[in-house]
């Protein structure tokens, strides 16, 4: 009986098969997005505009990704986008590896008290409208501030980074205090050449919340257009059916040969596929270069000493 028990534990290979058959089919489903929008970027105008692209290309053209190079609207998003990402990321990065330092202190002097006020913005938000009404008060609308300083602290982050350094051995920390090292000292020199993991993570989150940001944009820079980040302009090209005027790229409306007018707009109808994958890319390339710290880190909680 024990070892039937036993086998039933480890799972039998029906069991081990159908888990296997569910993965791929969920890894299927989330690749194929991604499958049809590089697929539709790439083929012929108009098969794409028509719809009549379903999984794998039809046709070739890279006519809607030299549009997009050729515009200079959307040059300038991408290059905001990267310089919002990096300010951010970097900055989110540095106040969370502090606060998690400061936290793993064991006599912080009010510990409990101050991670109780640091956790409850988790439980109780006060929403859009009060927040909206600060940023105009302090004068912040229009400005990139509105959205930089609420990205610049992280309380999930925080929480992680001080649950990584309360793991770490607390007896070269103590040898380094004897020393007679100072605070700023243990920390750059000794903690954060143990905490690769954790800042990898956070580095991750951080980015990827970044580049994908545009709804703060559209509420606090309305009408900044020349600071708008890349998703933001692509959120605006895609709700307004405009992509073509959006992208600068050719006034249709001023052709006088219907034909070219009507080449124009199946361009037009792509250059949303081609847009994404600009806009997709570049953050998917970050991953390989920090997977293996990405891997250690993500795994912070999982398992009990």
């Amino acid at each position: 009986m024990a070892n039937k028990a036993k086998r039933v534990k480890h799972g039998s290979p029906a069991v081990t098969a159908i888990l296997n058959v569910i993965a791929l089919l969920i890894g299927l489903a989330t690749l194929y997005p991604l499958v049809f929008i590089i697929s539709n970027s790439i083929s012929t105008p108009i098969e794409a505009a028509m719809g009549n692209v379903w999984l794998l290309p039809r046709g070739f053209s890279l006519q809607a990704y030299y549009f997009i190079l050729q515009s200079d609207a959307l040059g300038r998003a991408f290059f905001n986008s990267v310089v919002y990402t990096a300010f951010i990321t970097v900055a989110n990065v540095a106040v969370s590896m502090m606060c998690g330092y400061g936290l793993s202190k064991k006599d912080l002097f009010g510990k409990k008290i101050i991670q109780l006020y640091i956790v409850l913005p988790l439980w109780f938000s006060a929403g859009l409208i009060p927040v909206f009404l600060n940023m105009t008060r302090l004068g912040l609308v229009n400005t990139l501030w509105a959205v930089f300083l609420p990205s610049f602290v992280s309380i999930f982050n925080v929480i992680l980074a001080r649950t990584f350094i309360t793991r770490l051995p607390y007896g070269i920390i103590e040898a380094a205090m004897i020393d007679g090292a100072s605070v700023p000292y243990r920390f750059f020199n000794i903690v954060l050449p143990l905490c690769k993991p954790i800042i990898a993570v956070l580095a991750l989150f951080t980015a990827l919340g970044a580049w994908n940001e545009w709804f703060s944009y559209m509420i606090y820079l309305p009408t900044s257009n020349e600071l708008h980040p890349l998703q933001f302009f692509l959120v605006r090209a895609l709700l307004r059916g405009r992509a073509l005027a959006e992208l600068d790229l050719m006034d249709a409306m001023t052709m006088a040969d219907a034909q070219a007018r009507l080449a124009m707009s199946h361009v037009a109808a792509q250059l949303s596929y081609a847009t994404i994958i600009v806009a997709t890319v570049p953050i998917m390339f970050l991953y390989p270069f920090i997977q293996k710290h990405f891997i250690q880190g993500i795994m912070i909680g999982s398992l009990k000493e």
